[in-house]
């Protein structure tokens, strides 16, 4: 039972970043770099919007992984 209570305090921390990046991904966070009727930027020769989206991507996909290696691993029986 402690074991899960450790756990409780880095699942909502986890929980509450993976929520922001998929606000601020595909969101109303692409509002920020792209406002609408505005010129498209271009960050290193990519339209500014793909590269946002797939960097959000990329910290949604690193707290499934620490997720994965940390909080989801075999329970002792």
């Amino acid at each position: 039972m402690s074991e899960n209570r450790s756990r409780k305090p880095a699942a909502l921390i986890l929980t509450v970043i993976f929520l922001f990046a998929l606000v601020m991904g595909a969101g109303p966070g692409s509002l920020l770099i792209a406002p609408p009727g505005s010129e498209p930027a271009l960050w290193f020769g990519m339209p500014a919007l793909y590269l946002w989206a797939v960097i959000w991507f990329l910290v949604e996909a690193a707290v499934i992984m620490i997720a994965a290696c940390t909080l989801w691993g075999k329970e002792k029986d």
